[in-house]
């Protein structure tokens, strides 16, 4: 077999394995929510602290990958992570298991940092779309298997059983790492290889409390100091993140990137579809359990419409952006994405299930023929000394979307619920099943304008550039499209 297969194997079984453990653990939350006595809010740090810390420090890992190896780093972040689901397993309180979350995301984000990158340098780029495509679907795969696997799981087993019968996983996806990718040459930057500790901290520090600000505006009040005090304390980390990057000598990301008009679209456009498709995760189990009735493994297979489409379609669509380009695809996919949203905020507690299903699909299929030639685009648009930068920045939009979509459908959902009700309950499930519907609807209202406005970003894509390699004192210059 070729080492590009070779490679597009182990990096595909460790994206499995990623996008699984996120799925599995939205399917969870209202579980979680009954065991801790916690309200959803509170509850969705479990998926939020993994997606706050992959989004933080993603960049900086793509950063080590390019500077001292991909491979090092991609295994080292496998190990983290499995050790990362052992100790969840043995979490007693919601902190706890929150904690443990941080620590298991740190090994997320030092191996999906480092996955496209590896599978770019190994494909040529006539194939890079088909290749990026099939690392879509296994996306599409570790969604779908997700929620049905973690369903069935919850419905026979205790929920520390979602954690500790996944270590194995994490074994196969380190021992694939090791037999099938080949080392990287570590940069030739050898002059400025230090990582922008400055860097990676400013962007921690405003992501975190720009998102604790949304997630929390509800309960302790939108005009609160506290909650204007986080949005202050963001906007000034940004500035301070801007600044140093500005001036770093091997920044997170080198912000002369954003001036490649194909790398700034993508980023941008695939941070605002994820903002608003992540809805579906966490508003769907309130739906078909806590209004509906369905059980957890119900709910999963529900669930795994979206991602069963992307599983079926991605492939084919990075064929299709292989051999057609890139601009009008995937701005027909977010249209449909965004329209799938939309529909989804009609539902009501009769719909039938088919037609739930068909707006879901509706959602899949957008997001299969969006992905690919997105990736595609913004891994083009780089020279090969950031290909580990390039590839952060996806899986880095990818969760800035995740977690900001979140945080927003938490907070229209516990919001929307509690007003409808007349009453704030400490758990959503103690609200009445037409007032949880209420909030549900809201918020996929809000995802849809919130995916809407990916429409417009896409819209601005101009025609594949290729990438200009630069000088060594210079990094990714504009290019005139």
């Amino acid at each position: 077999m070729e080492y590009k297969w070779r490679c597009l194997i182990a990096v595909c079984f460790g994206t499995f394995m990623a996008t699984m453990d996120f799925s599995i653990v939205n399917v969870a939350l209202p579980t979680l929510s009954r065991e801790f006595d916690k309200p959803p809010d509170t509850v969705v740090w479990v998926a939020l602290a993994s997606s706050l810390m992959v989004t933080g420090i993603t960049l900086t890992a793509g950063r080590i990958g390019d500077l001292y190896g991909r491979k090092r780093v991609y295994i080292t972040g496998w190990v983290i992570f499995t050790v990362g689901m052992l100790v969840a397993s043995f979490a007693q309180t919601i902190e706890q298991l929150i904690a443990f979350r941080f620590f298991q995301a740190i090994g997320v984000a030092l191996a999906i940092a480092n996955g496209n990158a590896i599978v770019t340098e190994a494909f040529p780029p006539e194939q890079r779309g088909q290749a990026l495509g099939t690392t879509g679907s296994v996306v599409g795969a570790g969604l779908m298997t997700g929620p049905i696997v973690g369903g069935l799981i919850l419905e026979g087993l205790s929920w520390q059983a979602i954690f500790y019968l996944r270590a194995p996983i994490g074994l196969i996806a380190m021992t694939l790492a090791f037999l099938f990718i080949r080392p990287s040459a570590p940069s030739s930057e050898l002059t400025s290889r230090k990582v922008d500790i400055p860097g990676a901290i400013t962007l921690f520090a405003t992501l975190s409390s720009a998102l604790l600000a949304v997630n929390r505006g509800t309960s302790w009040g939108w005009g609160s100091p506290v909650i204007l005090g986080l949005f202050a304390f963001s906007a000034c980390a940004l500035a301070s993140f801007l600044r140093v990057e500005s001036r770093a000598v091997s920044p997170v990301i080198a912000l002369g990137l954003f001036k490649v008009r194909s790398y700034a679209v993508g980023v941008s456009s695939l941070a605002l579809n994820f903002a608003g498709q992540s809805a579906v995760t966490f508003l769907m189990p309130f739906y078909l359990q806590q209004v509906r009735g369905y059980s957890t493994g119900q709910t999963g297979l529900v669930i795994a419409t979206v991602p069963s489409m992307m599983l079926l379609l991605s492939p084919i669509s990075g064929r299709v952006s292989d051999r057609f380009g890139f601009r009008h695809q995937t701005t027909a996919g977010i249209v449909l994405v965004s329209i799938g949203l939309l529909l989804m905020s009609t539902i009501d507690a009769s719909t039938p299930i088919g037609l739930v299903m068909a707006r879901l699909a509706v959602i899949g299929v957008g997001t299969s023929i969006f992905m690919s030639p997105n990736s595609a685009s913004i891994m083009g648009s780089v020279p090969k000394e950031r290909l580990g930068t390039a590839s952060a920045s996806v899986a880095t939009a990818r969760n800035i979307g995740n977690a900001t979509g979140l945080a927003m459908a938490s907070a229209i959902l516990v919001g929307v619920a509690s007003t409808s009700a007349g009453f704030t309950a400490a758990r959503v499930a103690d609200l009445p099943a037409e007032a949880i519907l209420d909030g549900v609807t809201a918020a996929f209202l809000a995802a849809a304008a919130v995916s809407s406005l990916a429409i417009v970003a896409s819209s601005f894509r101009g025609k594949q550039a290729r990438p200009v390699t630069p000088p060594a004192s210079q990094v990714a210059p504009a290019i005139q499209e």
